[in-house]
């Protein structure tokens, strides 16, 4: 393998990694919101299901510190990709999205000063 099909093979796990996380972090958020629903349709007490809604909020607490691990792996592998000299327009999913840029507010003969 050369490098670039290295970086491709690592940057596949870690996008993978990504995904997963926001996908469990999805799944945690609903399953507060169905057994807080469901409290409700039951018209049970607020502290009927209150240790399970803190676990999972404090597992949602948990995912959102795992995202941020994974996230600060990635900026430590754009490191080690920009050492190895790997060009970012040879690999990478093909959907990921363009850095948000602000709009700025259409005042006419205006200019906004940034």
């Amino acid at each position: 393998m050369n490098k670039v099909e290295v970086v491709k093979a690592v940057a596949a796990k870690l996008y993978a990694a990504e995904d997963a996380v926001d996908a469990a972090m999805v799944r945690n958020t609903q399953l507060l919101e169905s057994i807080v629903e469901g409290r409700r349709a039951l018209n049970v007490s607020a502290t009927t299901a209150e240790l399970a809604q803190t676990r999972v909020a404090e597992a949602i607490a948990a995912l959102s510190e795992a995202r941020r691990a994974v996230m600060a792996a990635h900026a430590g592998l754009k490191n080690v990709q920009v050492k190895l000299g790997v060009d970012d327009n040879e690999f990478g999913p093909i959907d990921k999205p363009e850095e948000e840029k602000p709009e700025r507010p259409n005042v006419g003969s205006l200019r906004v000063a940034s």
